[in-house]
């Protein structure tokens, strides 16, 4: 088997540096060595990473730099370059500077270079035939690349230098005609597509030119099809829509369209055109879009008479079109035909529907309504009675794309993203695919859309000025970031085209006029669309512009982490992407596996199909000199259950099925997908790519990646936009962002005292306490919000609850949500008590809890009808479900309820007696976050403890032979007893350090520990369901799960996801020890670390390292309330061990070590790593608690619940 390549190949792909700068003494420089044509720039056909604007002044090249950007880091590929026949060369590069450039050598016989060979030419010519695209010879992963100081020349053309980054072999690209305009940066990555050639001093080059040969900008950031084809009507508009997404905009023309889509390819998948056929998918896939049909007031009957009129066609068109060779009849519609030519098409073969491509050699990705094979048959009648007909006949893969419109509206774009969906196809299939099928239903012909070169450029040249204005704005952001001078970016948008029709009809009207007046600033008296603009912004103050700019440049910021973990999928193989902990490589498929059918149909799922795989059970010889180690369990790592992957097979197929992991162990990932892997076709595919060499000996090999999903995002920058809309709710744009007092009435006191009311209002508030009723009674005055700041165990929820009641009483409907699905479910747990009222929760039924699966639609059963349905979604007065959250930095961490809450504290309602932790438990918090706020309910939730019911198991346990604990320090026993309500278990001297796993942190020794007191809870009789596991880390979660797989009824949480739970004992893993006293910055996160403190009724345990955590001035006050209680238990040497009869060790539960931990002599928990600089800790004032401002606090404790 040959050793394993990166996704992204080409017949020669080098790693290369690319140079440019223009300190060169010129005087030195022949003029007769640059007699070119004077707009020539450099340019390569391979991938490479570059960037650099530059211009022509005074008859040389001179650099014109975009302002202030930090270059990304540069991740390349290398590989032998090939013979010197390809046709398709393929390099990566990175644009430097240097100093120590032998110019004169470079220079050296450029005076007899053949410069007329690169003359401006258009070349249209058209490939017939199908024409296979070579495999490197070898090729490697990609890798960071630190750059070189290199120089460049230049003259009345444009010449970047370059430098294969393992070898420093130079090379040369030139840049001519419209390609002279790309604006290059120091620092960019670039992918140069076509053939090198020696003819510049003998150094291997490549001129870019309208003639030949592309240059992909910025590979790494991948542009849909679909949003670069809108480039030809607005270069502007492609990044509104990428900027902003709505998901409410249905409209019947989008939705008959969708469900005719799904009609067609259909037909096409299963080659069933019958009427009878067609009809019961019209009517079936109208049944799955009855909610869409809701959101526009449409029939079923509408709908089907719609669809089935613009379906009327379809029959005829598969008695034409379908067919191992062309009828007669088939004609197609060519754009640039001879008035003597005719073409005839047959679609013989659908090899996949709503196939999913991304190309990271032409930086593209597109979604193809069909890939299909065609047959073309191309007739040319004789000029003269005499002559013959001339027959040429095609067949090959093409795409096949749907329209349900009319071809008058969108023709241009439509025909664009045809013609790169032939790009796709070329790197998907391995064939060069130079033709696409282009079909409006509603018209009786196909459209042959044969891109030719021209266009393409263009297209290629339209998707490098987005990338530009894209991966400008990045960093603009990450260098302000790094600088710590965070200011709103305002350059990232191509210029407005000003033309007021066009401008007036575009679905992103409104967001680019807010782009234009918020971001860029701009003052329009008059232009075209000055109207226009004025009617759109002139609403809009400077302060509200500003506050626009603000959280739209912080979202941004928030995307720039996502993307820079997603396109680690085509520039990470897949062992290092596994080191990191996002991806398994060397998947073998098990296809034995069975799934079981779900009880539920869960209509927000892609699950189409559901596959098992496990590690291949060997390595290869090439994996061993990789440099990466992968992990023992697969449970090592970022991936869990529910989150998005991609699977792939190195080293060609990229992304060919996406969905959701269902299901992980050590050893096995099932997956969710929305394609089927059929692993004897992929065997086909692969061969077909490398020349009929089998790539795989016996199995197919996949690789499943974490996909980093920013969809969310779009949406969230919609929600943002969406206040500042002229026609958008001017109420909220007062209230949130000029932050204008709410208004209270009487509406409470009215209710007391009508007779129909006041025996409701006043049963459902009996139970309440003063604070709890008068924050009922603020909610019940507020005619636009009502702030209720709830302190841990309070009753936070005890009070939404009555509320709720309440406000179904009176008729209202309410909508309730919060961050976390925990959250929300544990108000809808209470609700189901006694409510006697519907309950609508919508999400995914994965995250939704058990108890509550009820609520949601699929646990309603399908509905048929539309009455059926409006009545399970517009009947219950309470609608439940999640709002989109995001990780809290750079500003984002202040919720709308601090924004609210500073600026009017006189309207805030403080809940401050706890009916949740004992007195012990309740000091810590109240010492440290509270300033003795916090006031226990009543005498018996202060005296509460957790009474053991028998200790007869533990009593079993010191009578084991092999046990080896003095039953008098017993740390088992310490903790078991009904007095130890809050104690920290200090692990120094056992010792249990922290190890690594990839880029993540795990401790098995405190997970360990946590295993064994957990276990001796149980035996002596505390049930499951009153225990909780808390940790601040992903990979202890999984590392704990695995431990307690048995212990279905022990909740562990992260401490997001234990918000609104409470356990009567609650165990912490604080996970983080080391000789270098390194805590990082969760534990240091104060929020969540006071949430997980505040879970437990009873007990409270808290396992870590005292001399690691106490560094930390925070967690050092902590340490002093529990030295001053006398609550730290220090355990022995080796405690985890004296109760071997408790051990996680036991035979079928395997105890993986951690990744990068190759000790031979000790175990990994107990190898301290080697010391580092310690980092430094905060400096807090000790006045008042940890908080001494009241608006801290208030958010802090909300965020706290």
């Amino acid at each position: 088997m040959p050793p394993r390549r990166s996704l992204v190949k080409k017949e020669e792909s080098v790693d290369l540096f690319l140079a440019f700068d223009d300190g060169i003494d010129w005087s030195q420089v022949s003029e007769t060595q640059f007699d070119a044509q004077p707009d020539a720039q450099l340019q390569t056909q391979s991938q490479t990473q570059v960037e650099t604007q530059t211009t022509l002044i005074g008859g040389r090249s001179v650099a014109k730099l975009p302002r202030s950007f930090a270059s990304p880091p540069a991740r390349t590929i290398s590989a032998e370059s090939g013979s010197s026949t390809q046709t398709n060369d393929s390099v990566k590069t990175l644009v430097v500077d240097d100093e120590d450039v032998d110019y004169k050598a470079l220079l050296e016989g450029a005076e007899n270079i053949d410069w007329d060979n690169w003359d401006t030419d258009d070349d249209n010519d058209i490939i017939t035939t199908p024409r296979k695209l070579k495999s490197p010879s070898k090729s490697k992963k990609f890798t960071p690349v630190k750059p070189k100081n290199l120089r460049g020349i230049a003259g009345d053309f444009q010449k970047v230098i370059v430098e294969v980054a393992e070898t420093e072999e130079r090379r040369i690209v030139v840049l001519r005609d419209v390609w002279s305009d790309t604006l290059l940066e120091k620092g960019d990555v670039v992918n140069i597509i076509g053939d090198w050639d020696g003819s510049i001093t003998g150094t291997p080059s490549i001129t870019i030119s309208s003639k030949e040969n592309l240059l992909i900008h910025h590979p790494d950031y991948l542009i849909s099809a679909t949003t670069l084809s809108d480039s030809a009507v607005c270069p502007r508009r492609p990044l509104i829509s990428n900027l902003v997404r709505s998901t409410s905009n249905t409209r019947p023309s989008s939705l008959w369209g969708h469900i005719l889509h799904e009609v067609v390819e259909s037909c096409l998948s299963e080659n069933r055109w019958d009427q009878k056929y067609i009809d019961d998918e019209i009517e079936e896939v109208i049944q799955g879009s009855l909610l869409d049909l809701l959101r526009i007031e449409k029939t079923i009957e509408e709908a089907t008479e719609e669809v089935k009129n613009r379906a009327s066609g379809l029959k005829e068109f598969s008695k034409r079109y379908i067919g191992k060779t062309p009828k007669p009849d088939a004609g197609v519609d060519v754009a640039r035909a001879k008035n003597n030519e005719r073409s005839l098409v047959a679609i013989s073969q659908v090899l996949d529907v709503e196939e999913e491509i991304w190309s990271p050699a032409h930086g593209l990705k597109g979604k193809l309504d069909a890939s299909i094979t065609a047959v073309i048959e191309s007739q040319e009648a004789p000029v003269s009675d005499r002559g013959q007909v001339k027959k040429k006949t095609f067949s090959g893969p093409m795409p096949f794309e749907i329209k349900t419109g009319d071809e008058r509206y969108r023709g241009i774009q439509y025909r664009a993203q045809t013609m790169l969906y032939t790009l796709l196809m070329s790197e998907r299939y391995g064939y060069q695919v130079d033709e696409g099928l282009l079909y409006y239903t509603q018209s009786e012909e196909p459209i042959k859309v044969t891109p030719s070169r021209n266009e393409i450029q263009a297209l290629i040249v339209a998707r490098n000025d987005i990338v530009y204005h894209m991966a400008k704005k990045a960093k603009d952001l990450t260098k302000k970031v790094e600088v710590c001078k965070f200011e709103p970016t305002t350059e990232h948008l191509p210029d407005v085209i000003e033309d007021e029709r066009t401008c007036s009809m575009c679905y992103g009207l409104d967001t680019c006029m807010l782009y234009r007046k918020a971001v860029e600033r701009v003052e329009d008296t008059t232009s075209p669309i000055h109207g226009l603009y004025e009617k759109k912004t002139g609403h809009l103050t400077e302060s509200q512009c500003e506050f626009f700019r603000k959280w739209e440049a912080l979202i941004s910021l928030e995307e720039q982490d996502l993307y820079r973990f997603k396109k680690e999928l085509w520039t990470m193989g897949a062992e290092e992407r596994e080191a990191h902990g996002r991806c398994f490589s060397s998947m073998i498929m098990d296809e034995s596996y069975k799934p079981i059918k779900p009880e539920l149909n869960d209509p927000g799922k892609i699950h189409s199909f559901s596959y098992r795989f496990t590690k291949r059970d060997f390595h290869l010889p090439m994996l061993s000199k990789s440099g990466f180690q992968a992990s023992d369990s697969l449970l090592n790592g970022h991936m869990s259950v529910g989150d998005a992957i991609a699977v792939s097979v190195e080293p060609d197929l990229l992304a060919i099925a996406k969905g959701y992991i269902t299901g992980l162990t050590p050893e096995e990932v099932t997956i969710g997908v929305d394609h089927k892997l059929d692993p004897q076709d992929l065997a086909d595919r692969t061969r077909l790519r490398s020349g009929g060499k089998a790539l795989y000996d016996d199995v197919v090999e996949f690789r499943i990646d974490k996909d980093e999903l920013s969809t969310g995002l779009a949406r969230m920058r919609y929600n943002l936009a969406a206040l500042f809309y002229a026609e958008g709710d001017a109420r909220l744009l007062e209230l949130i962002v000029d932050l204008r007092p709410p208004v209270f009435n009487t509406q409470y006191d009215e209710l007391l005292d009508s007779p129909h009311q006041a025996p409701a209002l006043l049963e459902i508030s009996k139970p309440l306490n003063s604070s709890q009723r008068l924050a009922m009674e603020r909610v019940l005055d507020a005619e636009d919000y009502a702030l209720v700041l709830g302190m841990p165990g309070t009753g936070k929820t005890t009070v939404i609850v009555a509320l709720i009641k309440t406000l179904v009483n009176l008729g209202k409907t309410v909508f309730l949500t919060s961050y976390t699905h925990s959250a929300v479910d544990n108000i809808l747990l209470k609700l189901k008590v006694d409510a006697d009222f519907g309950i609508l929760r919508i999400g995914n039924l994965d995250k939704i809890h058990p108890d509550v699966v009820c609520y949601t639609l699929s646990a309603m059963g399908t509905a048929t009808t539309m009455e059926q349905l409006e009545h399970q979604v517009m009947t219950p007065p309470v609608v439940a479900g999640t709002c989109l959250s995001t990780d809290q930095k750079a500003g984002l961490e202040v919720s709308l309820f601090r924004l609210l809450s500073e600026k009017h504290e006189d309207h805030v309602v403080d809940l401050t007696h706890q009916y949740r932790m004992n007195e012990d438990i309740m000091h810590l918090s109240n010492t440290l976050i509270y300033k003795g706020r916090l006031v226990c309910g009543s005498e018996e939730v202060a005296k509460r403890c957790l009474e053991i019911p028998s200790h007869q198991f533990i009593d079993d346990i010191h009578l084991k032979p092999d046990d080896k604990c003095d039953r008098v320090s017993c740390w088992l026993e310490y903790l078991l007893s009904p007095s130890a309500k809050a104690v920290f278990v200090d692990t120094d001297q056992v010792p249990g350090y922290d190890t690594r796993v990839g880029d993540l942190v795990q401790n098995q020794v405190e997970a360990e520990l946590v295993y064994q007191f957990a276990e001796t809870l149980i035996g002596c009789g505390i049930r499951e369901e009153q225990i909780g596991v808390v940790t601040l880390y992903r990979q202890q979660i999984k590392l704990l799960s695995h431990l307690l797989i048995d212990r279905k009824g022990i909740e562990i949480l992260t401490a997001d996801r234990s918000q609104g739970r409470d356990k009567d004992c609650i165990i912490i893993s604080m996970v983080r020890s080391n000789i270098e006293g390194q805590i990082g910055d969760l534990m240091k996160d104060w929020r969540r670390l006071n949430v997980s403190l505040t879970r437990a009724r009873s007990k409270l345990v808290i396992i870590g390292s005292r001399k690691t955590l106490q560094g930390d001035e925070l967690l050092g006050k902590f340490f002093g309330i529990m030295d001053e209680k006398k609550w730290v238990l220090a355990l022995e040497k080796d405690a985890h061990r004296v109760h071997p009869s408790l051990s996680s060790k036991k035979p079928n539960r395997p105890f993986k070590r951690a990744v990068g931990d190759i000790s031979p002599t000790r175990s990994p928990e107990n190898t301290p790593r080697r010391p580092s600089k310690k980092s430094k800790v905060a400096n807090f004032s000790d006045q008042g608690g940890l908080l001494k401002g009241r608006n801290l606090l208030r958010d802090l404790i909300n965020d706290s619940t």
